[in-house]
């Protein structure tokens, strides 16, 4: 379970970044602990509202008004400042989401997003990560791999060509997406804590192959541990290190 290999036993505070399954992951991380932990979720950025299935407790506008210390279910707690039209939630400032951490048994937070493309370039103006964070896992999808180098696959494109060096309708290769990794302002931009790599969609033999060699180029010494394995199909295999 992804809940053990991340060992939220130990690690209580886990930020996402990147692109190609955060939201999926932020849930499925989340199953088997929800009937058993009281649990914070929420962004410093912007977060597509879920279903109702998947919260215990909303707050579409916290003001600092009650304290969560005294509400003492178990379950996903969403808190958020405020709400779009088309039903987005705006997330929580770093400040914000070190205060209220302390008021749960774990705190997910998304710390940036990819407006639903498998692939994404990173700004220094991007909210970022909270400093009480204890593991940044960084999200990356094999099957970007082949795809166009355009604005329909890869979101804030010009900082994605800036950090990976390739062109416009170019194809995303495997130097590319160790570029991503590697990159000081690439996927672990402003990181805090243990650094995680999730390499998602691993699902065909072809993903496969094309996963473990690029394992075999990124620079292993900048992460804690690499996980690949498929969100799908709640399958994973840690590849390096551990946490």
């Amino acid at each position: 379970m992804l809940s053990d290999i991340l060992r939220l036993d130990k690690y209580k505070n886990i930020a996402l970044v990147g692109a190609g399954g955060k939201t999926t992951l932020i849930y499925r991380l989340l199953d088997n602990i929800r009937p058993n932990r009281k649990i914070l979720v929420s962004s410093t950025t912007m977060f597509k509202e879920p279903h109702e299935s998947r919260y215990d407790f909303i707050d579409y506008s916290y003001k600092e008004d009650y304290s969560f210390d005294a509400m003492s279910g178990n379950g996903i707690y969403i808190v958020c400042n405020g709400r779009t039209p088309d039903n987005f939630l705006i997330g929580l400032g770093r400040d914000e989401v070190a205060r209220l951490s302390s008021n749960f048994d774990n705190s997910v937070i998304e710390c940036d997003y990819s407006m639903g493309r498998p692939l994404k370039g990173f700004r220094l103006s991007e909210a970022g990560v909270p400093e009480s964070t204890d593991v940044t896992v960084g999200v990356l999808d094999i099957e970007a791999l082949g795809l166009e180098v355009k604005s329909d696959n890869v979101f804030h494109l010009d900082r994605f060509i800036e950090v990976t060096g390739s062109r416009i309708y170019s194809m995303v290769t495997l130097e590319n997406l160790k570029s991503i990794v590697d990159n000081p302002e690439g996927l672990f931009l402003g990181a805090s804590g243990k650094k995680v790599l999730f390499i998602n969609k691993v699902e065909k033999h072809i993903d496969f192959e094309l996963m473990k060699r690029l394992v075999d180029i990124i620079d292993k010494d900048r992460l804690d541990m690499v996980i690949a394995g498929s969100l799908f199909y709640d399958r994973y295999n840690i590849l390096y290190g551990g946490i």
